[in-house]
């Protein structure tokens, strides 16, 4: 079904869906790209649960998953690993953040002991 889509895009469609996800792969190829794109995700509401007992908050953050949701859709179109791709990396910065705010706070106390 997809084949039949692909060949109904003008020529004009195919170059800006081929410029687009080049600039996806751009963005996702630097770290901070991948921290952009996580916290995006993270403020469409994609990691938490919707429902909260308030009907109104509720169509809300469905709302706000649909179109983390869609990000997530466009990722896997352009690349079926980059969203698993992005979960393992954040993961690593995460890792990378902790580490150096470790060795901020281990920093902190030796100049303390120095003084």
């Amino acid at each position: 079904m997809m084949g039949d889509l692909e060949e109904q895009l003008s020529t004009l469609q195919q170059i800006e869906r081929e410029e687009l996800a080049r600039a996806y792969r751009e963005v996702f190829a630097m770290p901070s790209g991948k921290r952009v794109l996580f916290d995006i995700l993270t403020d469409c509401a994609i990691y938490q649960d919707a429902f909260t007992g308030d009907d109104n908050a509720t169509n809300y953050t469905l709302g706000l998953q649909a179109g983390g949701r869609r990000l997530i859709g466009k990722l896997d179109q352009i690349d079926p690993r980059f969203y698993p791709t992005l979960l393992l990396a954040v993961a690593d910065l995460k890792a990378m953040d902790q580490a150096a705010a470790n060795s901020s706070a281990t920093q902190g106390n030796d100049d303390d002991q120095d003084a």
